[in-house]
């Protein structure tokens, strides 16, 4: 027996009100497709639970196929052509320009990024029938390049394929919000006024478009598989072409340099401050491309059974809360939309800083642990260690070393603490005015210091009465160097957010609140 009320757990099931002209006038179609089960209560509404919740088992939202494989006798790319395109996109007449002015500078350079420049954009506009034989060609093209000193051998030799899909029953849980939030801000639409309706029907405005364009990253995906295909940055090990039916990725098998030496484009000859130290990357294995993404995919799909249950963001009544749903989402979808950002600003120290404190401040809220703990050499530590143990091998191949980079940047940042080694003292001792020391430890006084900075993004010095001296006294120990690999940190704990999914529940639930 389901009884609805305080609770500190989520509850399985969450009411909602369904307007009799929503899906066609079917509203409970909606709830099928969806995937949801449900019954009526006495006052109308439906009480819905997903199916995976009733049946008690993992949920189906987003899934992985393998195309194509190493030395794979029989590799499936007719499985390609078996898909169906979920929406027609009509591509601008300057495709054609593009793409012969794309296959002439890879002829005339023979530079990978010209040649996957090339490849990746007519994957993307090919009719679907064309899809298969062109991926094949491209891993053909990849498989024949060699190395100048050994041509029987290559770089390229263990590319694999996948196709990542989402369940349509993802995409409409997800809507839901946007539809609930838009009918609390128009009585008309909610109460189901006939005219109103047909109005709104024949206008070109999208009738539930609220805050549609800040969570769009789950209709290709793109937000959500970034952060994966440039967790080896300034490497890369795969690329993605996005269409409508998903993704299709092409591992590479090995990391290649995602940056030149010089400048590429004009932009780039307006000077930043990047990384001062080259980044070393190791053989990966075989299937360490497989590995790591069957990890990160099934971590997405019970991600994604968290976001998309209704019962998450219930109240303590067990009624459902649109807008507490909607600002989940689009925490979420910053979260890895800034990650990218931060992973892909190798030529940017002040963006990947920004970025990193901005990505930690809204994990904070999704991890349940605050700044000061997240910028702590220990705690940082033991998650990695964690990470180390519950991450496959191979998968940590492609997956952990921008982490382990992150936490060997914070361990050497703790040097900065110039005075303290000058003094030969064992804690960081801040003066804080006439007979008032504070003693820190280093990995306080580290923690300390980049919450300092965190704040300054809103200007240097702080607000407080109360904190000014110590702000000054932090500001004036340390010597100001801050390694690049700090902004890592943000991979760090999106995989720590990732690994353990089972924790998200109750902390979004808040206790129905």
């Amino acid at each position: 027996m389901y009884v609805l009320g305080v609770a500190a757990e989520p509850p399985r099931r969450a009411r909602v009100q369904l307007p009799s002209w929503i899906w066609g006038g079917n509203p409970k179609g909606l709830l099928v497709g969806c995937e949801m089960v449900s019954r009526p209560d006495r006052q109308g509404r439906f009480i819905v639970q997903t199916e995976e919740s009733y049946r008690n088992q993992r949920p189906d939202l987003v899934r992985l196929r393998t195309i194509a494989k190493p030395l794979d006798p029989a590799p499936r790319w007719d499985e390609i052509r078996r898909l169906s395109e979920r929406v027609t996109i009509n591509l601008p007449e300057r495709m054609a320009t593009d793409l012969e002015r794309r296959l002439v500078k890879a002829e005339e350079r023979g530079a990978l990024v010209d040649l996957l420049n090339h490849h990746l954009l007519l994957l993307h506009t090919l009719p679907l029938n064309d899809l298969p034989t062109q991926s094949e060609y491209l891993v053909d093209n990849l498989n024949a390049i060699t190395f100048n000193d050994d041509p029987s051998t290559g770089p390229f030799r263990n590319t694999w394929v996948h196709l990542v899909e989402t369940s349509p029953a993802l995409h409409h849980r997800l809507k839901l919000a946007s539809v609930w939030v838009r009918m609390g801000q128009d009585h008309r639409l909610g109460g189901g006024d006939p005219t109103h309706l047909q109005r709104l029907n024949t206008q070109q405005d999208g009738i539930f478009s609220s805050s549609a364009g800040l969570y769009d990253g789950v209709h290709t995906f793109d937000a959500y598989l970034s952060p994966l295909l440039a967790a080896g940055a300034p490497g890369i090990w795969a690329v993605n072409v996005l269409r409508s039916f998903g993704s299709l990725i092409f591992s590479l098998g090995t990391f290649v340099s995602g940056t030149e030496g010089e400048a590429s484009e004009l932009l780039q000859l307006v000077w930043t401050p990047g990384a001062k130290e080259a980044t070393e990357f190791r053989a990966l294995s075989a299937s360490a491309a497989d590995a790591a993404l069957q990890w990160w995919i099934e971590h997405l799909n019970l991600l994604f059974g968290v976001l998309s249950d209704l019962s998450t963001f219930a109240d303590r009544d067990g009624d459902y809360r649109p807008a507490k749903h909607l600002e989940a989402l689009l925490t979420f979808e910053q979260i890895f939309r800034r990650t990218t950002s931060m992973l892909v600003a190798h030529r940017d120290t002040n963006a990947r800083r920004t970025l990193l404190f901005t990505i930690l401040d809204s994990i904070e809220g999704v991890r349940g642990t605050n700044l000061i703990t997240m910028f702590t050499l220990s705690h940082a530590t033991k998650v990695l260690e964690r990470l180390e143990r519950v991450i496959p091998d191979q998968a940590a191949e492609i997956l952990l070393p921008t982490a382990r980079r992150a936490v060997s940047a914070l361990a050497a940042m703790q040097q900065g603490f110039f005075i303290r080694r000058q003094l030969g003292t064992a804690t960081v001792d801040l003066q804080l005015g006439t007979g008032n020391t504070r003693r820190l430890s280093v990995e306080a006084a580290t923690a300390m210091y980049l919450k300092i900075l965190r704040d300054a993004t809103h200007g240097h010095g702080s607000d407080k009465e109360s904190s000014r001296a110590q702000t000054a006294a932090l500001l004036a120990h340390h010597d100001g160097e801050v390694p690049h690999d700090v902004g890592l940190l943000g991979c760090l704990y999106l995989l720590d957010v990732l690994a353990s999914p089972e924790r998200l529940p109750r902390i979004l639930f808040r206790g129905g609140r």
